[in-house]
């Protein structure tokens, strides 16, 4: 009798063990997961902003924007046309990211995600984008998709003294920055 009593306690300790291990990986694979959804999500919002871009294609790019902030940016096309524009038909060769982040979680809504890219352009030039996307609000789905870009007409090293953004992460629109300071 005292053995299987042993045995059913060691036994009871070995699950009990495994379960609370189980339980801290499932709570990493699911950060891990989080992680990369965040990449794939603003990797691919990335990529169709570029293709825009390259394409000129204002539409296709105004329909990246969520509806909410169609509505609420002012002069939209506009400001499409002098985000098209600062890239004087120069094409983005290519686009490498210094860092995704990404603010909520899939449980706690809305999801915001945020990209920074160093962009080299064909002519040589380099430029900096940051894309902002809502990637899930089940409770507004108007507010999912880009909702701000930000270009810099230079690169992060060659910024002018001082110089600052005075954006914020939940603004919605299109703000570009010159070397010379003017935001448009």
């Amino acid at each position: 009798m005292r053995k299987l009593t042993c045995t059913l306690l060691c036994l009871l300790m070995i699950l009990s063990t495994t379960f609370c291990l189980t339980g801290c990986k499932s709570r990493t694979d699911e950060m891990a997961g989080l992680e990369a959804h965040t990449d794939k999500q603003i990797n691919k919002m990335k990529k169709q902003v570029i293709k825009c871009i390259n394409k000129q294609d204002k539409e296709g790019l105004k329909k990246l924007f969520s509806k909410d902030a169609q509505k609420h940016i002012e002069d939209l096309d506009g400001k499409l046309d002098q985000l098209i524009g600062a890239f004087n038909g120069n094409k983005i060769e290519s686009a490498k990211g210094s860092g995704t982040d990404f603010e909520g979680s899939a449980d706690a809504q809305p999801l915001h995600i945020y990209g920074d890219y160093s962009l080299k352009l064909i002519n040589g030039e380099k430029y900096v984008i940051m894309i902002n996307i809502c990637d899930i609000d089940d409770d507004n789905k108007e507010k999912e998709g880009l909702y701000q870009i930000t270009l810099m007409t230079f690169p992060k090293d060659a910024a002018p003294e001082e110089f600052y953004i005075e954006t914020n992460d939940d603004d919605y629109g299109i703000f570009i920055y010159k070397k010379d300071g003017i935001q448009q």
